[in-house]
């Protein structure tokens, strides 16, 4: 019998991506802004969001901190619930503008 996998999308992943921001990411002594922990858990559970936001408001968090989770539940599975998983996690990012471009990478 396999274990159930959680979701994302249920308030055990939101705890989950607090305590993997916490630990990835400790020069965020806050973590995750309101809208970031409401979205992100929504893009780890594989649906399209759109966001709009200022320059420098975190929209980046968007395929970064996906990017992240993935990572650290592959490195270290026995810390967490079972969640989806993907092996070789890819984000493509498209941006308007080569200078765009090279501030993000």
């Amino acid at each position: 019998i396999m274990a159930p996998v959680s979701k994302w999308t249920d308030p055990i992943g939101s705890d989950i991506l607090k305590q993997i921001i916490s630990r990835r990411v400790p020069q965020w002594p806050n973590g995750l802004r309101d809208y970031q922990l409401e979205n992100i858990p929504r893009v780890l559970a594989g649906q399209n969001i759109l966001v709009f936001t200022a320059t420098g408001d975190g929209k980046s968090s968007f395929y970064d901190i996906p990017l992240l989770v993935h990572k650290e539940l592959s490195e270290n599975p026995g810390l967490y619930p079972p969640f989806p998983v993907r092996e070789h996690p890819t984000a493509i990012v498209v941006t308007p503008t080569k200078g765009l471009a090279d501030s993000i990478v």
